[in-house]
């Protein structure tokens, strides 16, 4: 691992919610991430690196540079795709919205469109409960970065909304799990240079991918949202299903 960094400088970088240090390792020759779990944090950059192995021919994302497993930890070093994340590049210029919102569609669609016959990951709803009702046990939800539609809840009360709203989850595609405007990088173009952050990649309701996209989008108005929508084929989102993936993202 210390070979492949080389004389790259580490640079910590705080906004990640995974657990687990994340470094920026700058440097001649590209910069890397290096993302190091322990405990907890040690099974999700495991799962990271797995699902960035899947990715490698399939899908733009992060390349592994090197993985090495400790007893108790996992280190992950990755490549680090050049440009803006979608977010960072609407706040350049607001007015790239809703071209943005198409564009995002566009990647989802493809990212969708991967053979779930090959894709060994599950990203169900069935098969995350039992993770956040360990999350919510071992009281390690921050209730304090809920949503407005949740703030004030318990995190047992988010779980109970979950757990009763699960049945409403449908249809099968390949996830990324977090499509948030932070896990696409694009170039100065706005062309999508590929995604970051997959470690809850896998096979589950596409409402998981495009709720969290169409939330996002809603800091730079309705009319991105719109179109990232339309672009989707989708009229609008509402009901128990939509209720059901803004309730489970709030315990990761």
């Amino acid at each position: 691992m210390a070979a492949r960094v080389g004389d790259r400088r580490p640079e910590a970088v705080a906004d990640g919610q995974s657990g687990a240090a994340v470094y920026r390792m700058r440097g001649d020759g590209g910069d890397l991430f290096l993302k190091v779990g322990e405990g907890d944090a040690a099974v999700l950059v495991a799962a990271e690196a797995a699902r960035l192995a899947w990715l490698a021919d399939r899908a733009p994302a992060s390349r592994i540079v090197a993985t090495v497993e400790t007893d108790g930890a996992c280190w992950l070093l990755s490549t680090a795709l050049p440009g803006l994340s979608a977010g960072a590049f609407i706040k350049a210029d607001r007015r790239r919205a809703v071209a943005v919102a198409e564009t995002l569609a566009g990647f989802l669609r493809r990212l969708h469109a991967l053979p779930v016959a090959e894709c060994p990951f599950d990203s169900s709803v069935a098969a995350w409960l039992p993770v956040v009702r360990d999350l919510v046990a071992r009281g390690r939800v921050d209730t304090g970065d809920f949503d407005d539609d949740h703030a004030g809840w318990s995190a047992a009360r988010v779980l109970a909304t979950v757990e009763e709203l699960a049945h409403h989850a449908e249809g099968q595609v390949v996830v990324h799990g977090d499509f948030s405007l932070g896990n696409v990088m694009l170039d100065e173009a706005g062309v999508v240079l590929g995604c970051v952050d997959v470690g809850r990649l896998g096979v589950g309701d596409p409402w998981r991918d495009i709720v969290i996209g169409w939330r996002d989008l809603g800091g730079f108005g309705e009319a991105a949202q719109r179109a990232f929508l339309a672009e989707l084929g989708i009229a609008s989102l509402g009901g128990p299903r939509l209720d059901l993936h803004r309730a489970l993202d709030e315990l990761f």
